[in-house]
């Protein structure tokens, strides 16, 4: 083994403590993500920005270069004690997949008998409710039916996409006691 403590073949820490190291690193670059996302709001287009663009292009490259050193050092400490990055784990079309069907919940929450717990629904205020639920999940359908019937890797077709659909897009209904 060498003395360079930079250089090590085998962990000083235990298996809770690397998990721990390893668990706390990640954590710091999803920080690093959000901080990244607030230096580019632009780069989503999302219906309600979180963030006011007011950093320079020079200040925005100056983070990113802080960013990039961070990431680095992170990476270092990690091997320094022979802790293995883990290799991502979700497909990308399941996360996709798993997104539309909360969605496709999130919509039905906006049904005239769900709005009632929030006070009384006019017939006026339950026909805009039924339509924007009706516009919502037409996109939405639509969407996750291309992901269901585009041969995506982690999407297992049944003979029937039509009743895929219909039966990953409905949403249980949750006992409200």
């Amino acid at each position: 083994m060498s003395a360079d403590p930079k250089i090590r073949a085998i962990s000083s820490l235990s298996d809770s403590q690397q998990r721990n190291l390893r668990n706390a690193c990640k954590h710091m670059d999803g920080l690093l993500k959000e901080i990244e996302a607030a230096l580019d709001p632009t780069h989503t287009n999302s219906a309600f920005p979180k963030y006011i663009n007011d950093i320079t292009p020079v200040q925005r490259k100056t983070i990113e270069e802080y960013l990039a050193r961070f990431r680095t050092q992170l990476l270092r400490i990690l091997a320094g004690q022979a802790i293995q990055v883990e290799e991502p784990r979700i497909k990308a079309s399941h996360a996709v997949h798993t997104s539309l069907t909360f969605i496709e919940i999130a919509i039905e929450e906006l049904s005239p008998s769900r709005m009632r717990g929030y006070g009384p629904v006019s017939e006026a205020g339950a026909a805009d409710l039924n339509k924007v639920m009706q516009d919502l999940q037409s996109i939405v359908k639509g969407l996750h039916n291309y992901v269901l019937q585009s041969n995506l890797p982690s999407q297992s077709q049944p003979a029937n996409d039509s009743a895929a659909v219909r039966i990953s897009t409905t949403p249980r209904r949750r006992d409200r006691r």
